[in-house]
């Protein structure tokens, strides 16, 4: 914990108009400690920002994070300023510090500040199919606008982010470990996700071998890192950049998927609640394709209904492997939530293997309309 005074001297490390008058902690995001800081300046106009301490456990590299933060958000912003894209949102932008740079470093950690959005709402779960499909339209233009940008300067600043297999492997060093003593409990999840291992190079395979390309991806496309306007209810921006690096956006539309089609909570005990919602993957696939279907290849509209099937497997490796680890990465409320988190994960992943086949009519349909190359195979 920070007092107000520590905070104080840090956020007056950076370009801010007008004086510091409060400071207040933002309780959301598991990542990083973020607080939200606010001016007053001398005609008597408040200005908002947010101050943010960077985890450098989860972002070790943090000269290449901020290059890859300024890099997206500059040419984010270019991009909005082309012809055909006016009003189509707005990007988060830093204040760099007094001496020109991109964080403050002291005692305390390295440290940012970005702007702050004013009339806004974020939402974990879509309240409605509407905002689903519009939020299926602002990952496929964050995928489409990235497109264009110089990839060979954005680095990777978590390896094997989004590599399944990898994942996969993890998990079976951690089995093997077995630290805690909690295998025992959890035979039945492990021999859930032993069989399903032909899944898991099914992207992973195709990037390595060159048969789909690697792309600028969001990588952390949870509905929630979409902000809404409060009085049209429109996407305004999309945050949560850091994790923006090369990968496919095969993992950003099953990860869309993953969290906006479950019909349960992400920690629900009763099995039985969990399912994929069909009409509400179907609003999300026609907005993202609609806005980026153009650019993605035969192949990876191939490949397209498997997204889902890959990344909500890969989280339910992530989560049994951290309660076999002892709960070491992700923040729990109550003992065995890791467990639960996994066992949700799981059975959406078998629920959407039960409905394959009307995922591919559904994807297949779009493509038709939108005279795309690819057959949802």
């Amino acid at each position: 914990m920070y007092t107000i005074k520590e905070l104080q001297h840090i956020a007056e490390q950076f370009t801010l108009q007008g004086d510091i008058v409060s400071i207040e902690r933002i309780n959301k995001g598991y990542i990083n400690r973020t607080y939200q800081v606010n001016t007053l300046s001398c005609h008597g106009n408040i200005h908002k920002y947010i101050l943010q301490r960077i985890n450098v456990n989860v972002f070790p590299d943090i000269d290449a994070l901020m290059s890859n933060f300024l890099l997206t958000t500059e040419h984010l912003s270019r991009h909005l300023q082309m012809p055909g894209q006016h009003g189509r949102g707005t990007v988060q932008t830093l204040r760099p510090t007094k001496d020109g740079k991109l964080y403050f470093c002291d005692d305390s950690g390295y440290w940012r500040v970005m702007t702050y959005f004013d009339r806004v709402y974020s939402l974990d779960i879509p309240n409605s199919p509407e905002v689903f499909y519009h939020a299926g339209v602002s990952f496929g233009r964050f995928i489409k606008a990235m497109s264009t940008v110089d990839a060979a300067k954005i680095r990777e600043v978590i390896p094997n982010f989004h590599n399944t297999r990898s994942r996969y492997n993890a998990l079976e060093a951690s089995i093997a470990r077995d630290p805690v003593g909690r295998v025992g409990e959890v035979a039945p999840e492990i021999a859930f996700v032993r069989a399903h291992t032909d899944l898991f190079g099914r992207i992973t395979d195709a990037l390595e071998s060159g048969r789909i390309p690697t792309r600028i991806c969001h990588n952390d496309c949870n509905l929630n890192n979409i902000l809404f306007d409060e009085q049209t209810h429109l996407p305004v921006a999309i945050i949560d950049l850091d994790t923006v690096m090369p990968s496919s956006p095969l993992y950003d539309f099953g990860d869309s998927m993953r969290i906006g089609t479950n019909t349960a909570k992400d920690d629900e005990k009763d099995l039985s609640l969990v399912s994929c919602d069909l009409g509400l993957y179907e609003q999300y696939a026609r907005g993202y394709l609609e806005a980026c279907g153009d650019i993605l290849t035969e192949e990876e509209l191939s490949l397209l209904p498997y997204a889902s099937l890959v990344i909500t497997s890969e989280d339910g490796i992530r989560f049994l492997m951290d309660h076999i680890d002892g709960d070491t990465y992700y923040q729990i409320d109550y003992p065995g939530q890791n467990l639960d988190r996994s066992r949700t994960q799981l059975k959406l992943l078998e629920d959407m293997e039960k409905k394959l086949p009307e995922i591919r009519r559904i994807l297949q349909e779009i493509y038709d309309r939108l005279g795309l190359p690819g057959k949802a195979l």
